[in-house]
């Protein structure tokens, strides 16, 4: 089978909803690429967490900033996460004798308790050192103790999914294809006012493919579980 493009969803999308007018200025490609990107970067992160959405923020930090406080743009990443996991690891960037050696670095997502324990505006007194633990706060990533040489930070979590930017690209995989095409006929068909067994059809249709999403994310943690020893 060949390649499949975000045309083709659009293309599932006529089909499904009946609009195969493409002068139809309701249904032209344009609000068709539209609503399926919306429904690829806003809803499908939330509905469904596939395993190859899952990826490492992975960026460097250094003594040159006082406060170890870093916004996203600092950093220069340009990928937006949806969750995070609880912890990062850390690492000297420039290790002695090529050794690396990677710690555990607990994320908080609460400043009260982070503060309780690190202490506020007080930047001035903090002893730059090896980072123990760090803050993730709206788009600032804090750092306690201030490094006091480079390090590599990595932290995991899921992807937040891409506009595609034209509907002549490819899709990153071949089988979101009938996933995405009908997420998005879903979220035509209600804003769009469609009666009840049209809109049911549409939806039933949805969550079969949903399924199918699902066991293969399934699938793929299964195949990369430990086997058990008896």
């Amino acid at each position: 089978m060949g390649t499949r493009f975000v045309q083709d969803c659009i293309t599932i999308m006529r089909d499904g909803l009946g609009r195969t007018n493409e002068n139809d200025p309701q249904a032209s490609d344009e609000v068709l690429f539209r609503h399926l990107n919306d429904f690829v970067s806003l809803n499908m992160p939330n509905d469904t967490k596939l395993f190859e959405s899952f990826g490492t923020m992975s960026f460097e930090i250094d003594e040159s900033n006082p406060t170890g406080v870093y916004t996203m743009n600092d950093l220069g990443i340009d990928t937006e996460f949806m969750n995070l996991s609880q912890e990062a690891y850390i690492s000297i960037l420039d290790p002695i004798g090529n050794s690396v050696s990677w710690n555990r670095l607990p994320i908080y997502q609460n400043p009260g308790e982070f503060f309780a324990i690190w202490g506020i505006n007080n930047e001035e007194i903090l002893i730059p050192g090896y980072p123990t633990m760090m803050l993730y706060y709206g788009t600032e990533l804090t750092f306690r103790t201030i490094p006091n040489i480079p390090y590599q930070v990595k932290i995991f979590g899921y992807k937040k999914n891409a506009n595609f930017p034209s509907p002549d690209v490819a899709l990153p995989f071949d089988y979101w294809l009938r996933y995405i095409s009908y997420g998005a006929m879903v979220n035509f068909a209600r804003d769009n006012r469609y009666e009840g067994t049209a809109l049911a059809r549409i939806e039933r249709t949805f969550r079969s493919e949903r399924k199918l999403q699902l066991a293969h994310t399934h699938n793929q943690i299964k195949m990369s579980r430990a086997a058990p020893q008896i």
